[in-house]
């Protein structure tokens, strides 16, 4: 087998799935930083309209934060499909809690919220849809299979070549090691893709910080 060839078998499946759950992870931040503005955009819309007391901008305000959480937790770990869609009539009933005061807005306002309020629910889709959709699986495990295969190919290609004559001397151990250390490589690429896949899990060490992306109740504007 030649290496050109190897390369594009192992190597460059290897490096593309590397690169997708790289921006994957890449999208990942610019949506939750988009989804964190939005929330943020709301309640200062709602703080600025007449009208709002602080009792009713503090009940809205919380029910924001308590989808975020609900949602987090839903990226971090839950696997239960059906808990997304709670959380989507939980996201759609905080929204009927603020059309309740549609009396109060203007026609400026009213459109600003709903703008928020559509953005707010896209970005919940996008992140949702990259937790549920990972680089291929069968594409990961084309790789996994030639990794344990890279060995054996490695030490045909070396003794069809004559690199290494195949005797009990040094050549056989040095045939060897190359070969391992040619495995080892391609496996730690591999763990990399697998640490970055989801990066929402937190068990990676470039998952998403969302323990400090997140908006905390401080951050209201009648703290």
């Amino acid at each position: 087998m030649d290496f050109f060839i190897f390369s594009i078998a192992i190597v460059f499946p290897l490096v593309f799935s590397i690169t997708s759950a790289y921006q994957r992870r890449q999208e990942a931040i610019m949506i939750f930083s988009e989804f964190r503005n939005k929330i943020i955009d709301t309640s200062n819309i709602l703080y600025a309209v007449n009208g709002i007391h602080k009792k009713d901008y503090d009940k809205i305000f919380s029910g924001l934060i308590d989808i975020q959480q609900d949602f987090i937790d839903h990226l971090k770990n839950d696997k239960d499909i059906d808990n997304f869609q709670r959380i989507r009539q939980k996201r759609k009933n905080i929204f009927k809690e603020i059309i309740s005061y549609k009396d109060l807005y203007n026609e400026r306002e009213k459109d600003s919220l709903i703008a928020t309020k559509n953005e707010i629910f896209l970005c919940m889709e996008k992140l949702n849809g990259l937790k549920l959709h990972s680089t291929p699986v069968s594409l990961r495990r084309y790789c996994l299979i030639f990794i344990y295969l890279s060995p054996f190919l490695f030490n045909t290609k070396l003794i069809k070549e004559g690199q290494f004559e195949m005797s009990l001397g040094i050549d056989l151990p040095v045939s060897i090691l190359f070969s391992i250390t040619i495995s080892f490589i391609l496996m730690a690429l591999y763990n990399i893709q697998d640490y970055i896949e989801n990066p929402f899990d937190q068990k990676g060490l470039d998952d998403l910080q969302i323990d400090q992306m997140q908006i905390f109740e401080k951050e209201s504007l009648y703290e």
